[in-house]
């Protein structure tokens, strides 16, 4: 019960972004809580389309590509704006992530090791880009001289009242 209590005082739930306000626009509010607005729509998203590629269960081939080409088009992020922009590509991201984890599982034991090394390079270098982003707006900080921990807990309100 200790881990449900800790939970229900988390002031941001299912969020990875720096806790120090700049990123409130990666946020939404759900049920009064803060969640992070990716993975609020990235992995539901990718679980309902995952189920739904074991019932229809397309071949190999059709699953990689259908996930690479949605995983090309989700990198129009980088150039876009707007949460609305956002939530789209989040979507087509959870899609492609079904499609690939599908890929990954019913992929004949030869092409693992093709496939997998593939896969995991992907998502480094997209987590990488991601990263690179979120650090790039770290760095604009006027409290970047205290990171990490100005990244953490209370100023929250602080980088509220100065923007």
């Amino acid at each position: 019960m200790k881990f449900l209590d800790e939970l229900r005082n988390e002031p941001i739930l299912l969020a990875h972004h720096p806790l120090c306000g700049r990123f409130d626009d990666h946020l939404l509010i759900v049920r009064g809580r803060r969640v992070c607005r990716g993975c609020v729509t990235v992995y539901p998203t990718a679980l309902l389309i995952g189920l739904a590629l074991f019932l229809i269960r397309p071949d190999l081939w059709t699953a990689l590509i259908v996930a690479l080409a949605l995983f090309s088009v989700q990198l129009l992020r980088f150039i876009s704006k707007g949460q609305g922009a956002s939530i789209a590509f989040n979507i087509i991201l959870g899609t492609s992530l079904a499609f690939i984890i599908y890929t990954a599982i019913v992929c004949p034991a030869d092409l693992r090791i093709y496939l997998y090394p593939f896969i995991i390079a992907v998502i480094v270098s997209f987590e990488f880009l991601k990263g690179r982003k979120v650090f790039t707006r770290c760095k604009s900080c006027p409290d970047y001289g205290s990171f990490p921990k100005c990244a953490t807990g209370p100023s929250i309100k602080k980088n509220e009242n100065k923007e």
